[in-house]
């Protein structure tokens, strides 16, 4: 059939090509590829960013890794506190005292042991300077509670003796550490001192505050009412002394008062207290001195005392039970013995209360011996005491095992110490 040019115009038009009638529909592009085809076209990250990507995420797990391990250890060491603080609350709530007025236990105590408890895991660690912290913080807590008076019960320094003894147990080898835990010992001791009561019949001259003062400060404390007036009192240095049989165990010349003196005075005015050595007389006080401001048996003393090979001093040779040495000051020695400080001397002191200076304890024999606001030495000789106490006192000691031991019997409450 034949079709004109103007028809054939008309539908050509309309009239696919031969090749589009062959095209499929599983030949079109998909939704994916025409994506990627128009990134195709974008520019790309540079080559570094994956490997560094990769390195800051194991950066960021070995960081959280190592937290982990961190908050595990706080926790096991934290419930280790608590166990410990648990315990300590069971153990001193049965015999600690508490605050009447709010039934609370004193926090100070477990601290203590809680520091001291720490000083033993460390030691046993091999850990010297967390140990030596940990028993210096003990230390300083025990001095605090001295310093405020705080009540403390007797089981408290037995308990911190024996952690102590744990720490030395575990880690014995370390000289520096024996000398941390001895010093805390000598701490435990001040505080055990402390807490003593002053005898009674104390005279009210001996000023425990004072005397507590003029030792922290290196001061003289200051003289009892009337104690002035001992100054203007006729010096004994120029008076004859006294027979050998009046005090035949004291150095020839410590007894300088005159029998007139001794005879017109109360024997506790007329005791003999200079020396020798120093020429000074401290021990009259005075005739315009009351009676009431010297206790019956009171002797003052402003110098220190010399006292012989073989030399007793006992309230027979004294002329009085209490020496007085609040005037002198806090470093001064009261009694010096031979040289030689050893047991050979064969020197004693006995029955006797001692108040304020300083005093060594090496080389004698101390017997029923009271010392009060005295600052005791011990140079690591021999030392021999028998019901001895100290009230108010501080110590000062070597910090090594003969330190140690003087420290802990005295804040365990021993009055009897032989060392030799």
């Amino acid at each position: 059939m034949c079709i004109s040019a103007d028809v054939a115009t008309r539908i050509a038009p309309h009239v696919a090509p031969q090749h589009h009638m062959t095209y499929r529909f599983s030949d079109s592009p998909s939704g994916r590829v025409r994506h990627w085809e128009r990134r195709r076209g974008r520019s790309t990250a540079p080559w570094f960013v994956r490997p560094l990507v990769i390195l800051l995420a194991f950066a960021l797990m070995i960081v959280l890794a190592f937290r982990g391990v961190q908050y595990a250890l706080r926790g096991r060491h934290g419930s280790a506190r608590a166990n410990v603080a648990v315990h300590e609350d069971f153990t001193y709530a049965s015999r600690t005292p508490t605050n009447p007025a709010t039934g609370i236990i004193p926090g100070w105590q477990r601290d203590v042991i809680v520091s001291l408890d720490e000083a033993q895991r460390h030691a046993s660690e091999g850990d010297a300077t967390e140990t030596n912290i940990a028993v210096d913080r003990a230390a300083s807590i025990v001095i605090v509670a001295r310093l405020r008076s705080q009540p403390t019960p007797p089981d408290f320094f037995d308990d911190a003796l024996a952690k102590l003894d744990q720490v030395l147990a575990a880690y014995h080898t370390n000289s520096r550490l024996t000398a941390h835990v001895t010093d805390a010992r000598i701490e435990l001791a001040e505080l055990r001192s402390s807490i003593e009561p002053v005898p009674p019949g104390t005279p009210s001259s001996v000023n425990i505050d004072e005397l507590l003062v003029a030792t922290a400060t290196g001061a003289t404390a200051p003289p009892a009412p009337g104690a002035a007036s001992k100054s203007s009192a006729p010096s004994s240095a120029n008076q004859p002394p006294s027979s050998a049989a009046s005090e035949p165990s004291v150095q020839p010349g410590a007894a300088s008062s005159s029998a007139s003196s001794a005879a017109n005075q109360p024997p506790a005015a007329s005791s003999p207290a200079g020396n020798s050595k120093s020429g000074m007389n401290s021990s009259s006080t005075g005739d315009s001195k009351s009676a009431n401001n010297v206790a019956p048996g009171q002797v003052f003393v402003g110098a220190p005392r010399i006292l012989a090979i073989g030399a007793l001093l006992n309230p027979a040779s004294l002329r009085g039970n209490l020496l007085d040495a609040t005037s002198m000051p806090s470093g001064a020695e009261i009694l010096e013995p031979p040289m030689s400080r050893i047991f050979a001397d064969n020197v004693h002191v006995e029955n006797l209360t001692i108040a304020g200076a300083a005093q060594t304890l090496d080389g004698i024999h101390w017997k029923n011996v009271t010392f009060i606001g005295t600052h005791l030495r011990y140079e690591g000789g021999e030392v021999d005491l028998h019901d001895v106490r100290f009230i108010h006192c501080m110590f000062g000691f070597p910090s090594d095992d003969r330190g140690g031991r003087l420290a802990t019997a005295i804040a365990r409450g021993q009055t009897t110490v032989v060392i030799e």
